[in-house]
Order: C-alpha cells, then structure tokens, then sequence
C-alpha cells in the first residue's frame, strides 16, 4: 500500500476512536437506568398535536 493512504486515512481513525473515547467517558454505552420509559407511548396523543403536524407539512399556496 501507499504511505499517502495512511497520511490521508489516520486524522479519520484518530478522530473515529477519539469520538468513541468521549462517548464512552460521558457513559454513552452503559446500561439504561430504569428511571427512563421503556417505549413510547402514542396513545396519548391529541387531536391538536394532529392538526399542528398537518399544519407543518401541507403549506398553502
């Protein structure tokens, strides 16, 4: 292999394993508390947050 592929690939893995030393110093992959809902729940939604979506995405000309 060329050197010029690990002068122009190294910052991109330096910076790859750098990210992931920083998440995992934040606690980014340790287990999740039980303090925090296991899923979403969708049954609760109202009628005006419906109407605001539609609102967002149909514009009128």
């Amino acid at each position: 292999m060329d050197i010029r592929f690990f002068i122009v690939g190294a910052p991109f893995v330096i910076a790859f394993f750098y990210t992931l030393f920083w998440l995992r110093k934040w606690g980014a992959f340790n287990s999740p508390n039980n303090n925090f809902p296991k899923k979403i729940n969708l049954q609760n939604e109202s009628i005006e947050q419906g109407y605001i979506l539609e609102n967002i995405f149909l514009t009128k000309n």
